[in-house]
């Protein structure tokens, strides 16, 4: 059937059941549904999501065989869908409720499906397959659950940084199921002692959770993205040949790094030895980069300032902290708090410097941290017009090759250029 004769996410829609639930914290409204898919919005937007849609992961493929065998028990064999809105209205008369989303570019990367993109892209590929005549004896039949958040935005039009910081937290939380099992399992084959041995004299060793329910700040997932970004062949497969696809991806890069660890278990190795180095460098690069900007870091929207008096100066000011927010890995205190999509294609420019020796072992051509300390400045002034033009949204940045071509190609001049200046030839 065509999809544009069903509705659309800001039109009115019939819903089979409404609660709303209290929440006891009282920082958002919280909406839950049961909706027929003849009624559920085909055009809802990715915006709040860090996941684009993958039909040919195991996920999504499984979402689909539900549908096709198992219709009418869908709503009691998936979890649903989360949508995070400004606002829900509901005519008790029709049972009808309306949504309002995003009302500007802005507001796009705040508003819309917050968990349930594969659930939704598999819905939609369902029922675009499905003749006239299935749709109009299934879909009143098969039902999606939905939970609609709405954040208290006290008179503003966009929510507040620790709002935005609350939606972030349910965001990771709710986009982190299926990884945390397949993570426990990994952990339980050994495939992560390699990694464990090498960062075994690390200071943060004991934080790192390798399994469901380790206690610990530093998801071991986190690490296994930074090493897929420094890792040749995760780019190599890419399109683009850049390691854009690993931001909001923790489970592809989880199973990428299984996928390589029997592939080429030989070649991983080489590039794990190095990763204590690339985990300082992140560490380095999420302090400093404030000092390398050319202009008022602070000035910019999405960041947060840690100032005590500041804060007890203009209290309800969100532009301050109380309190410093801290590196990743090694705790140090950071003056600005902003967000982490921001670093990776810094961070992944810097995979120039790491090269097999003629052993064969991985090596720095330089350190990169004493690099990034000569350069920072250099570095940081090609990377600015890509911040700007995509309005410091740190999922456009995170996710953009162009933008990690642009800072690798920087980097890799800068290095070609100390090499001419240690030859004697002017540049």
């Amino acid at each position: 059937m065509e999809l544009e004769k069903l509705r659309k996410c800001t039109d009115w829609f019939r819903v089979h059941e409404l609660k709303d639930i209290s929440d006891p914290s009282k920082q958002v409204a919280r909406k839950e549904l049961v909706v027929s898919l003849e009624q559920y919005p085909h055009d809802f937007g990715l915006g709040p999501n860090p996941r684009e849609p993958d039909p040919t992961s195991r996920v999504s493929k499984r979402i689909g065989e539900t549908l096709r065998d198992n219709w009418e028990n869908f709503h009691l064999l998936n979890r649903g869908v989360v949508v995070v809105a400004k606002d829900l209205e509901y005519d008790n008369k029709s049972q009808r409720v309306r949504l309002t989303l995003a009302d500007s570019e802005e507001e796009q990367r705040l508003y819309g499906i917050l968990d349930g993109g594969n659930t939704t892209e598999r819905i939609n590929l369902w029922r675009k397959d499905l003749t006239e005549d299935e749709a109009e004896v299934r879909l009143p039949r098969t039902f999606v659950n939905m939970q609609v958040l709405i954040p208290q935005l006290d008179g503003s039009n966009m929510p507040s940084p620790d709002m935005r910081d609350l939606l972030n937290d349910v965001k990771d939380a709710r986009n982190t199921s299926v990884q945390v099992k397949t993570k426990s399992l990994a952990d339980a084959r050994q495939h992560f002692d390699l990694l464990k041995k090498v960062l075994a004299n690390e200071a943060y060793a004991g934080q790192i959770s390798w399994h469901e329910g380790q206690p610990g700040g530093i998801d071991a997932l986190q690490i296994l993205i930074l090493l897929m970004i420094f890792y040749p062949s995760f780019s190599e497969a890419a399109e683009n040949g850049e390691p854009s696809s690993a931001y909001g991806h923790k489970e592809r890069c989880l199973n990428t790094f299984l996928e390589f660890s029997d592939k080429e278990p030989d070649k991983l190795a080489k590039w794990i030895d190095i990763l204590p180095s690339m985990l300082r460098l992140y560490d380095e690069l999420q302090e400093t980069f404030p000092n390398y900007y050319e202009g008022r870091f602070g000035k910019i929207a999405e960041v947060q300032i840690y100032d005590a008096k500041g804060y007890e100066k203009e209290k309800g000011n969100k532009k301050y902290r109380k309190t410093p927010p801290r590196t990743t890995y090694f705790v140090r205190e950071m003056k600005y708090s902003y967000p982490v999509g921001w670093l990776y294609p810094l961070y992944a420019a810097f995979r120039f410097l790491a090269a097999p020796n003629e052993k064969g072992d991985v090596v720095w051509r330089e350190d990169p941290i004493e690099f990034w300390n000569k350069h920072g400045k250099a570095i940081s002034a090609a990377y600015m017009p890509h911040l700007t033009q995509a309005g410091y949204d740190a999922k456009k940045i995170a996710t953009n090759s162009l933008c990690y071509q642009a800072v690798r190609q920087k980097v890799t001049e800068l290095y070609k250029d100390d090499l001419l200046r240690k030859a004697g030839i002017s540049v």
